[in-house]
């Protein structure tokens, strides 16, 4: 039987959504898609009407597209400049040895002790256990003692933002499974598995929002959103080039052309866009205090993998030997190991989207087994 699993990247700019199917045997096909969006900005909905419509048209052109019923649940990943994140410890106690539900407790205990003032948790990333205060361990259970700790990665925000998200997809009668940040996830599932586990870095510029953070030892360790993004840029060189925003937009269009036609008359080489674009991204980082703020993470963590960065404008604008000198570090592009992706492009694009598409797969495949086994256990009680 065919099964669908659905992904939505929330962008400022564009909503990216991604179709996940399941074919029998086993075998994955990916379907992307997109729209604009200008429905929001930062952290606010500004046209909650436009919004709805948006997605309500997203839906119906995947049910027709599909030919599905219903859409009862999505992953939904969005980046907002005004992300909060910080480590919280949590103990528990225990008998005998630790158990999947002594993990969650745990978890659960280190989100009580964050006091926060209209935030909402959307993620929760286990960086360490400890049992009985000595043994430390990545996956506790099964261990024998009788306390255990743990420090847990917490990302929130704004409460009012995530209140307002949820109330759309009520009204339009689908079930948000999970809310994640989108350069995490994209992270989660295109950094190759050796990245995750030696250390690297992660960067994104988007249209409002730019993200630094650090993979090391398989999980998320250092998380941090910045009030800027590639919409700045554009409309700096709108102003230098004396030309309005709609032919920045043709601009990016035919950006990989050896030379950007506008107003069909006036033509510009691709090499002096690129040194426009540097010369005020070093600018906008030096007020942000990026390159600081990337030594400071060289100093707390190792960083063998260099910098992985994700997002088109990144990504498509040939920006590596950039980022390259100003990070002073090595750069590269996202790893599709799953092989989803026909093109290099679709890949940085919906990232974000396929990676929660993927993880509504795996959390459907954890229900299924749970479900399972608790019709074995009924099953085996009346049969006695």
């Amino acid at each position: 039987m065919r099964k669908f699993y659905i992904g939505l990247d929330l962008g400022h700019y564009e909503i990216k959504f991604s179709v996940l199917e399941e074919i029998e045997g086993g075998d994955l096909a990916l379907y992307n898609s997109y729209v604009k969006n200008e429905s929001f900005y930062k952290s606010e909905i500004i046209d909650q009407n436009s919004l709805t419509a948006i997605l309500e048209n997203i839906f119906k052109q995947i049910s027709e597209t599909f030919q599905l019923k219903r859409i009862d649940k999505i992953n939904l990943s969005f980046n907002l400049p005004n992300f909060n994140s910080f480590l919280q410890k949590g103990h528990v106690i225990f008998e005998n040895n630790v158990t999947k539900n002594d993990v969650e407790r745990v978890i659960k205990n280190a989100k009580n002790f964050a006091l926060l003032s209209n935030q909402e948790i959307i993620l929760e990333e286990p960086v360490k256990f400890i049992i009985d205060g000595i043994q430390e361990a990545r996956d506790p259970v099964g261990f024998y003692g009788r306390r255990l700790d743990a420090e847990v990665f917490l990302i929130s925000c704004s409460q009012t933002f995530f209140n307002k998200i949820k109330e759309i997809f009520k009204n339009l009668g689908i079930e948000i499974n999970k809310i994640l940040p989108s350069t995490y996830i994209s992270a989660k599932y295109f950094l190759s598995k050796k990245d995750k586990e030696i250390g690297t870095g992660i960067f994104e510029v988007g249209d409002s929002t730019t993200i630094l953070g650090v993979f090391s030892e398989g999980r998320l360790c250092y998380f941090k959103s910045f009030d800027f993004g590639s919409r700045y840029i554009f409309e700096d060189l709108a102003i230098y080039l004396k030309v309005d925003l709609d032919e920045i937009e043709n601009l990016k269009t035919e950006f990989f052309k050896k030379e950007t036609e506008l107003r069909k008359t006036k033509k510009l080489k691709k090499t002096n866009i690129t040194k426009f674009i540097e010369k005020k991204l070093k600018e906008y980082f030096d007020d942000l205090k990026l390159k600081e703020a990337f030594k400071d993470i060289k100093k707390q963590f190792k960083l063998p993998g260099g910098l992985v960065i994700f997002g088109p404008f990144l990504c498509n604008m040939e920006l590596e030997n950039f980022l390259k000198s100003y990070f002073e570090s090595q750069i590269k592009l996202p790893k599709d190991e799953l092989k989803l992706f026909d093109t290099e492009e679709e890949l940085v694009k919906f990232s974000a989207s396929a990676g929660s598409a993927i993880l509504l797969k795996e959390l459907s495949y954890e229900e299924e087994n749970l479900l399972t086994k608790i019709k074995n256990i009924f099953n085996t009680f009346f049969s006695r």
